[in-house]
Formats: structure tokens, sequence, C-alpha cells
């Protein structure tokens, strides 16, 4: 076979796990709120009621034909429901989306009806440090064909977005492929206030068909980078939560470096949202098993990061994207929403 024709069936190849990480979900129950198409505020289930605003994350497998893993009608269903929810009163304020890489990924938000949709760094530039590894024949050197896939949907009003790729030697295998990074905007809540919003989507292991240790440095890098960069664009007295697919799973190593990142902006890495909530006590969740299954897996998590004094607290969740009554699903991830208090003081 011609080298170069090749070259681009293995890039086509690894492009198709170059950013998942090859976690499938398990067989999950149906969506935690029963929606209706009634548009009275009265009938706004009293959860969708709770906290301040929310957010939701959601890695929604948007990889561009031919290396999707779902069908555009899967991404048009996800808008749509977002959509009807958005009719009864219970959609989220904000949505960080991973992998919206497809047309019909990134047109989520047009069809959900969000006022400010805002996308993710396109491209990594610069060149990897001296000593970092760089394989072409895993696609390291090829460029970011593909974005970052980070998309930040909003209700509240944006006043300010910053994003970054994560820097060359911040990736390792066929996720060099895409210009992952982080995403982050400066909201504003109905009575003035301001909250920030980081989305991000972190190196996978064995998809990336690099070697563990490799990955795991990578890992790291990225993991230092997301510190640095919150740190150096977060605005004084305003809190912050970072959501999306950290690709940790239940890995000691990949565990101290995101603890790491997350202590050294002044937050818990072992107390996201999600835990925070459930460790409260018995939850009026529908679908337990679901929550569980996201606590397991270990990639799709929300923290915060408390200002001044000033603490979001998770005071509700709901899981409106698992397994369809047919036993199908959307993604093969879980997408949840943490529902949050911002105190006065």
């Amino acid at each position: 076979m011609n080298p170069f024709r090749f070259m681009r069936l293995r890039y086509l190849l690894g492009a198709v796990a170059l950013v998942g990480g090859a976690s499938f979900a398990d067989p999950l129950p149906a969506p935690d709120i029963a929606l209706t198409s009634a548009a009275d505020p009265d009938e706004t289930p009293a959860a969708c009621r709770v906290g301040d605003f929310s957010v939701m994350t959601y890695n929604v497998a948007g990889l561009p034909w031919p290396l999707a893993k779902k069908g555009p009608e899967a991404l048009h269903a996800i808008g749509e429901r977002l959509s009807l929810m958005r009719a009864q009163g219970c959609a989220p304020g904000v949505v960080v989306l991973q992998e919206a890489f497809s047309g019909d990924a990134k047109a989520i938000g047009r069809i959900a009806g969000y006022p400010y949709v805002v996308e993710g760094p396109y491209l990594r530039t610069g060149t990897a440090p001296k000593g970092v590894e760089r394989d072409w024949m895993l696609g390291e050197t090829a460029g970011t064909p593909v974005d970052s896939g980070l998309v930040i949907l909003s209700d509240l009003p944006v006043l300010d977005v910053k994003r970054a790729a994560f820097p060359e030697g911040a990736c390792a295998g066929f996720d060099c492929l895409a210009a992952k990074g982080v995403l982050m905007a400066t909201l504003q809540l109905a009575d003035g206030r301001e909250v920030m919003v980081a989305g991000t989507h972190f190196n996978s292991k064995g998809a990336s068909h690099a070697s563990a240790a490799r990955a795991l440095d990578a890992y790291r890098r990225e993991a230092d980078f997301l510190a640095s960069f919150v740190a150096a664009n977060r605005t004084p007295g305003v809190p912050v939560v970072i959501a999306g697919d950290f690709n940790r799973g239940q890995r000691p190593a990949r565990i101290a470096a995101l603890d790491a990142a997350i202590a050294r902006l002044g937050g818990q890495g072992e107390a996201d949202a999600l835990k925070t909530w459930l460790a409260g006590g018995p939850r009026p969740l529908t679908s337990p098993a679901d929550a569980a299954t996201i606590v397991r897996r270990g990639r799709d998590m929300q923290f915060t990061l408390s200002a001044r004094g000033k603490a979001l607290i998770p005071a509700g969740a709901d899981i409106p994207f698992g397994t369809e009554p047919d036993g199908s699903m959307l993604s093969d991830h879980i997408g949840y929403t943490i529902r949050y208090r911002y105190p006065v003081s």
C-alpha cells in the first residue's frame, strides 16, 4: 500500500478513538425527570426550581461522519429534549458539551433555543518541550484536524470568554488530533452576580494508543495547564464551576494529578459536585443507579471553586440523558445536571 494512503487510513482509524476514551456506560434507566409539553411555570417540577443556577455536563459523542459513534438523529434528539425541557422550565441554565465536533453536534444549542453559544479552541500551537516524545505514526505530529469539541450553551448572559488548547506535549497518541483544552465563560445571574464556568476534556488512556506512561505524562501536563489557565483567568471574588470529561477513571495516578490541580485552585478534587450532593443522605433521584455509575466511572465531573467566602453549594441534581426506554443511549456518556445555590454571603 502507498505509505501516504496508509497514514491517512491510520489517522482516520485513530480519530475514531481520539477523544472518547473507549468509555461506554452501563445500561441506565430512563431520565430522572418526566417531562410533558406543558409550558405553564406553575407546572414546573419543584426539583427544577432548586438553586440559583444549574450546569449540565455531557459528552455527546458528536464526531463527524464517517467517524461518528452515533448518527445525526441522536444529536438532534439531544437538542429536541433540551428544547422540551425548556418548555417545561427544566432546561439547565448552562450546558457544557464535549465531543461536539460535527455540525449536527454544534447545532444542539440552536435546536434547544439557547441564546448564547460559545465554542472552544480550534488549534493547538507551539512546539513540544524538549524530552517529550512525538510519534508520527500516532498522529502526534499531524496538527489538529478537528477542533476541541468543547461548547458552552447558556441562558445566562455571557460577559467574557477565554479559551486555549492544551499546549504541544500535553497530549498523547491519537488524542493529539483534536485541539482539546479549556473553554471558560463569565456569566451573569439574574440578580447581577457573576459566576464562571469552565469546560474541558482530558486525554484518554487506552483509546489514545499511546503507552500508559506517555498517556499519564500527557494527563499530568493537562491537569497542570488547567490549573494554570483557570488561575490566570478567573476573576477575583467570582466562584467557578469546572465541568467536563476528565477521563480520570479510578486510576490512582490520574486521581492524584487531578486532585493536585484542583487543590492548587483552592478546591477539593475528590469532592466533585455530584459526590458532594449525594453525600448529604438519601436524595430524590428516581434513578440512583445512574448517579452511582457516573461516580464509579469517574469521568464526567463538576468541581466548584469558592471565592472570598462565596461558595457554590450543590443543591440538587437530575440526569436527563441516560438510557432511552428502548434500552439505547443517545451517547456513550451520561448527561447530568447539578443545581447550585449561590449564597449572598
